[in-house]
């Protein structure tokens, strides 16, 4: 099978990212007069890529923007899954981020020290939201080699862009500090999967980076 490649986006920019406030799965507002532009800006980028497939989270930001790109590419069907919405940071959602740093930076550190059961009160650990986007992984990758896709593009969130490249491309969760994302960037990274195999684990499959954290459709907005 030729190499899959996944391209994977952030979404536009919404009045929480604005307003520096925590924005986890439990909060779900649309993309603001910014944002719009930003969605409008990546998917002039991306529309000479043929994508086969548009995935996005149920959040609203991420469907807007996946619904921007997919206008591109009107034979893509589109999907949207749950079990790649952001991570839930529970009572501290919607919260200014500077606010929280004495909550979440211990299990920041937590993390990237191997404790991935760490998590603020009511929110959810990097392994628990690991275990969800793996499972969605695994169903995409599974799909993607029965239909023979080439290319197929996700609109996803900071957090859950941070689990992907940490533990598809470097094996490493405990790096998640390192992968950071502007709003409607856009990362490619490749894999070439095997078709002897009856399933895929995706932290087998060997992802290789092409391109990261794109910018460039973005400049002066």
């Amino acid at each position: 099978m030729a190499p899959l490649h996944i391209y994977l986006a952030r979404h536009g920019q919404t009045a929480a990212n604005a307003e520096g406030r925590l924005q986890g799965s439990g909060l779900n507002p649309p993309l603001n007069e910014r944002g719009e532009r930003q969605a409008a800006a990546l998917a002039a980028a991306l529309k000479n890529d043929k994508m086969d497939w548009v995935i996005t989270s149920a959040l609203e930001r991420a469907i807007q923007t996946g619904n921007a790109v997919a206008k591109h590419h009107p034979g893509a069907p589109v999907l949207s899954d749950a079990r790649l919405n952001e991570i839930s940071w529970g009572k501290l959602d919607g919260l200014k981020a500077r606010d929280t740093r004495p909550m979440t930076a211990p299990v920041g550190d937590a993390w990237s020290c191997g404790d991935f059961d760490a998590k603020v009160p009511g929110g959810e650990s990097a392994s628990e939201c690991k275990a969800r986007v793996m499972a969605a992984f695994a169903d995409i990758l599974r799909t993607a080699r029965e239909r023979q896709y080439r290319r197929i593009f996700l609109c996803l969130h900071g957090g859950i862009l941070r689990v992907v490249m940490a533990a598809l491309v470097d094996k490493d969760l405990s790096q998640m500090g390192k992968f950071s994302h502007a709003n409607c960037s856009y990362t490619v990274i490749m894999a070439r999967l095997d078709d002897s195999a009856p399933e895929i684990d995706p932290e087998q499959v060997p992802f290789l980076p092409n391109r990261y954290d794109i910018q460039d459709h973005l400049a002066g907005l």
